[in-house]
């Protein structure tokens, strides 16, 4: 049933609603001059402060969406945290997929070959557009379209194929063995490949260059195919992996440690406060972590966790130090925002913020020689000769 009211009641609530929100507004007005103005106050006084010099004097066209995305990013820098980020909405599909094991574009891993400055194929991911188009690892692409890498320059080429949509098929010249191929390739998604591996004499190799949610499930085939071979030990190569989630290098350190505390992350309120325990079941074999300056994150909890029990030793070079968690939030338009959120301590109560991990066999690596690491492969290189002179010395 509706209800029905008079012209004269109707004028009559009207006015006093009208009395009740002049007396409300006075009111508020009132509070908000005596009372201290909070940080949200300051914002919005200087944004409007700013909006209203813009409308008055300004010859172009402010795009809401544009200004809102930086207006993100710029209160997402002033955190003053260094690991804190905002994505647009664009930008947080990829970023999504990436900590989900989806990558976008080519699949490939690659470095500027420090002679001819062309990229340099290292890793060609399984299932990828690259391996569908037949590239190879140790390939180098020499042009892209119309764009000779030596001459665009590596990163301005990179930025090239990120910038191309989906289903866009590159024509790529390629020097193998000394002669160019051409190969055509087109962008897609593809399930990201974060463990690559290889039997080395009697050890297995295994390089982690992430830790996302399908790294777990590749770890332990390749643990098992590796043990299946009959291999004597274990090099874990981390150097130049900057971390993942938590849950997934959890994961796999559990698959190597006994039974025990693997990690506790403590967060702004205690409440939160976490800890993850490994089950019963570790790798008897030694093992040994590459690691160098730019391993970090959870690739130091990895190292530190498998040092904390005595299951491996480290060699290479003391880590990038970072040992606090951030969080990514999805906001209601779409985009993402990052910052930290706590710290963790691996089992000897250790934080490894601004510390890193220490190697316990440090190798000296000079930047002349370092740049042509990749080129020169294990053979001839540093870190992998000593982890594996330090398993010939268990023997």
């Amino acid at each position: 049933m509706e209800k029905t009211y008079s012209l004269k009641h109707l004028v009559t609530v009207v006015c006093f609603a009208i009395l009740v929100s002049v007396l409300i507004t006075a009111f508020a007005f009132q509070c908000f001059v005596i009372a201290p103005r909070n940080d949200l106050d300051a914002y919005n006084a200087k944004l409007s402060e700013i909006n209203s010099l813009v409308e008055k004097y300004y010859v172009g066209e402010v795009d809401a969406d544009v200004m809102a995305n930086y207006l993100a990013a710029g209160y997402t820098a002033g955190l003053n945290d260094k690991y804190a980020q905002y994505f647009s909405k664009e930008e947080a599909i990829e970023s999504l997929n990436s900590f989900k094991g989806v990558n976008s574009g080519m699949g490939v891993q690659v470095s500027s070959h420090p002679d001819t400055l062309n990229i340099l194929v290292l890793e060609v991911h399984k299932g990828s557009p690259a391996e569908k188009a037949g590239l190879k690892q140790n390939d180098q692409i020499v042009k892209i379209d119309d764009k000779k890498v030596s001459e665009y320059g590596y990163s301005n080429t990179m930025q090239y194929i990120k910038s191309q949509p989906l289903g866009t098929e590159l024509t790529l010249v390629v020097l193998r063995n000394q002669k160019e191929v051409l190969v055509k390739l087109k962008l897609a998604n593809y399930d990201s490949q974060s463990v690559f591996y290889s039997k080395q004499g009697d050890y297995g190799y295994i390089q982690i260059t992430t830790f996302n949610n399908k790294s777990p499930e590749q770890f332990k085939s390749v643990l098992e195919d590796l043990r299946a071979k009959g291999v004597k030990g274990f090099i874990f190569d981390l150097r130049g992996n900057g971390g993942g989630t938590l849950d997934s290098v959890n994961a796999m350190v559990d698959m190597l440690i006994p039974e025990g505390l693997m990690v506790r992350v403590e967060y702004k309120d205690e409440r939160l406060n976490e800890t993850y325990n490994s089950d019963k079941l570790e790798e008897n074999l030694p093992m040994v972590v590459l690691t160098d300056e730019s391993t970090a994150s959870a690739s130091e909890l990895f190292s530190q966790s498998l040092k904390d029990y005595n299951k491996a030793k480290t060699v290479g070079r003391k880590t990038y130090g970072k040992g606090v968690v951030q969080k990514t939030f999805s906001l209601s338009d779409g985009s993402l925002i990052k910052f930290t959120i706590g710290k963790y301590y691996t089992k000897n109560g250790t934080c490894l913020d601004g510390i890193g991990v220490i190697p316990d066999i440090a190798v000296e690596y000079p930047e002349n020689e370092l740049k042509y690491r990749f080129i020169n492969g294990l053979s001839k290189d540093k870190d992998f000769i000593a982890a594996k002179q330090y398993l010939d010395s268990l023997s």
